[in-house]
């Protein structure tokens, strides 16, 4: 099997007909899911006539499959959200019949790759399973694949071994679908009925901008404070000057300051702050770069985490904008 994202400069489909000896045809279905996304350019819908559709409710571009005895290749395409989503949908489920294996499961967790593949590799002696992990800025999605659960006894070793990997992934696990953290701490929001505010300094807007992007976001999204400078933190979220002297802005003091201010102007269920340095240079107070402190809580209390991240500027961003929305969604669950 090959399976290509069709990112390149050049044509793929055009390439796959003209090495196939085929032409492109306008898939009727894949012409249906177009329409129906408000879209007026139909060319995502063509494929060759003998292409199995691949359906993307994201977009315009329609993957397929085309069998040749042993082979099988796979069009999908390049946007990350689209490609997971059919991965997910269509050809992990897709593989996992052709080789034979009886279920497919995904599990999304924020932490270390390395945690969770020791974790699962204790547990495959034990029962009957393969798994792929996919790592980006701490955000990991696990697929375990299971030999067919036909008959009971299997059914029932099946069954212990989810029970096993989901206790052995709690402290890391946020959901059991393809839901990223901000739709994951979106829906937890909604169904909650809880607003969340939130401040940030080195994460510049980025935790706002993800929770937002999820439609009817106003209703659970009670503000965002970019509060980058001391004065900023000072005046507008009530930080203690004498503390952004004395142990510095990069604290888990001033993690909790910056939370427990967003009470003083609003009312939400909800606050979250991030403080850190994401380099590439130091701030000469001697924190080191990837050191990132992230406050979450209620009313009732806040908790704050700290981080040391690796990687350039945008790298420690991006891990310290998931880690704050994954510790969020811990939160809420606990509310």
């Amino acid at each position: 099997m090959l399976i290509v994202a069709d990112g390149a400069e050049f044509d793929l489909k055009e390439t796959v007909a003209e090495f196939s000896g085929t032409t492109l045809i306008e898939n009727e279905n894949a012409r249906n899911i177009v329409e129906r996304g408000g879209r007026a350019d139909f060319s995502g819908a063509l494929m060759p006539p003998e292409a199995t559709l691949i359906p993307n409710e994201k977009g315009a571009y329609q993957g397929f499959t085309l069998e040749e005895r042993d082979f099988t290749l796979v069009i999908l395409p390049s946007g990350q959200d689209e490609f997971f989503t059919a991965c997910k949908k269509y050809v992990l489920p897709y593989l996992a019949e052709k080789t034979a294996k009886g279920k497919c499961l995904l599990f999304k967790c924020f932490g270390k790759s390395a945690e969770i593949e020791a974790i699962l590799n204790g547990l495959k002696d034990k029962f009957s399973f393969d798994f792929n992990i996919k790592e980006r800025a701490g955000d990991l999605s696990i697929s375990v694949f299971f030999d067919s659960a036909a008959g009971l006894g299997k059914d029932i070793e099946y069954r212990a071994a989810i029970r096993e990997i989901v206790f052995g992934l709690k402290d890391m696990l946020y959901s059991d679908t393809d839901a990223t953290l901000s739709e994951t701490l979106f829906t937890l929001l909604k169904l909650g009925g809880k607003k969340i505010s939130v401040a940030e300094s080195f994460t510049g807007g980025m935790v706002a901008t993800e929770i937002i992007k999820n439609s009817g976001a106003s209703e659970y999204f009670n503000e965002g404070v970019v509060a980058y400078g001391n004065e900023s933190k000072i005046k507008r979220l009530f930080v203690s000057e004498k503390d952004l002297n004395e142990v510095g802005a990069v604290s888990a003091k001033v993690a909790y300051q910056m939370a427990a201010g967003l009470f003083k102007s609003g009312n939400p269920d909800v606050v979250l702050a991030t403080t850190g340095l994401a380099g590439p240079n130091g701030d000469g107070t001697g924190v080191p770069v990837g050191r990132c402190y992230i406050a979450v809580g209620t009313k009732r209390g806040i908790h704050t985490y700290k981080f040391d991240f690796t990687g350039d500027r945008e790298e420690i961003t991006e891990q310290g904008v998931n880690a704050a929305l994954f510790y969020a969604v811990k939160t809420i669950k606990n509310l």
